[in-house]
């Protein structure tokens, strides 16, 4: 039973300001995006000024497939925030996004039990509305590999 009420922490939430802001308007609206370089092409997250390939500083925001693979993961059994007492144990994964981008997000729809052979399990794109301002990018494994072989 999840507790609630004004003695219960609430999860800390990203910052909203700066190059971060753009990227989390984006997933407001539920579309992942991320900066893609006008000089050499090269898609990159974290958000920042200059490309690390070709030094320019002409970019667009683009959207994602919001399709990746799971690079690698966490399960997480003991909160270090005490917003989180209620979540655990979650699963945290690096994503190798389609774009070649690599990102940090939760697993969610995932008993973190059930986590056996997840490195390289194809996820998609959720989100989660975290606060009334805020949209958290999550992924989950497609539908059909969660039912298909039931090792999920």
């Amino acid at each position: 039973m999840r507790r609630t009420g004004p003695d219960v922490a609430a999860p800390p939430l990203p910052s909203l300001e700066g190059l971060t802001a753009e990227f989390y308007e984006h997933c407001r609206r539920e579309e992942l995006s991320f900066q893609r370089c006008s000089g050499c092409d090269r898609w990159r997250h974290v958000p920042r000024l200059t490309c690390a390939g070709c030094g320019s500083d002409a970019w667009s925001w683009q959207r994602s497939s919001g399709r990746g693979v799971v690079f690698s993961y966490t399960v997480i059994h003991r909160a270090l925030h005490p917003g989180f007492d209620e979540a655990v144990p979650f699963v945290c994964a690096v994503v190798e996004m389609d774009e070649g981008v690599r990102m940090v997000a939760r697993i969610v729809d995932l008993v973190a039990d059930r986590t056996a052979m997840l490195v390289d399990a194809a996820v998609e794109v959720v989100y989660v509305h975290a606060a009334d301002d805020v949209v958290l990018p999550a992924f989950r494994l497609p539908a059909a590999e969660v039912r298909g072989n039931g090792r999920r």
